[in-house]
């Protein structure tokens, strides 16, 4: 039986208020954070204009977000930009799934701030980090980047179950990483060097003429 992907797009989403003023985390959950420009970010639209170019049929499209709102707003504002009137016709699916990492009692908070919170646990992940171990370092009632991977791979079913050829994936930095080492069977060591997509980068995974699965940016 022939597979039924054809062709990831991972798009991250586009720049938010917490990335101009990461002080904003401890202020607003991280699922609300808004983008700085949800009406029109230049970057934004010519992510959808990357996407345009592939020249994807959009009822052989599905697009997946992940519920965070910052993920919605560009998903929205690329949908329109790459597909046009015909977006509507664009099958839409969310996922909790694609929510970025979980960084628990930790999250918002700046690196001076952990070790004053929590030295111990602090200085243990600075050991771990020392060996690679930083990817199974569980934040304190959060996850490891090694959980985000895990249900990446959970993720993985919905696609392989999906009667889409086309999937348009609107992520977060770390997702998107442990995204492409589930799909890809990357190495730990692969994902501890690789550095998060910029905000509102395009990257396509297909098969090349010899049937490996390749992932490059859009520029």
């Amino acid at each position: 039986m022939e597979a039924t992907v054809q062709t990831l797009v991972l798009v991250r989403h586009g720049r938010s208020i917490a990335n101009d003023d990461p002080a904003v985390y401890l202020t607003m959950p991280d699922h609300a954070i808004p983008l700085c420009n949800p009406h029109g970010d230049p970057a934004i639209l010519a992510a959808g204009d990357r996407i345009a170019s592939l020249g994807i049929p959009a009822e052989h499209v599905c697009s997946w977000s992940s519920t965070y709102l910052r993920c919605a707003q560009t998903e929205a504002l690329v949908l329109r930009r790459a597909f046009g009137d015909a977006s509507a016709g664009v099958a839409r699916r969310e996922s909790f799934l694609l929510r970025e990492q979980d960084f628990g009692d930790w999250d918002g908070l700046s690196e001076e701030q952990m070790k004053a919170k929590d030295p111990e646990r602090y200085a243990r992940r600075g050991r771990m980090t020392d060996q690679l171990g930083r990817f199974y370092f569980r934040y304190p009632s959060g996850e490891s980047r090694a959980d985000v991977v895990e249900r990446m791979a959970t993720f993985l079913g919905k696609l392989h179950r999906s009667r889409f050829p086309h999937h348009l994936l609107f992520l977060h930095g770390v997702t998107q990483r442990a995204f492409r080492m589930a799909w890809m069977n990357r190495s730990v060591e692969w994902f501890e060097t690789e550095p998060n997509a910029e905000n509102a980068s395009v990257l396509v995974i297909r098969r090349d003429a010899e049937q490996w699965w390749r992932d490059e940016y859009v520029v």
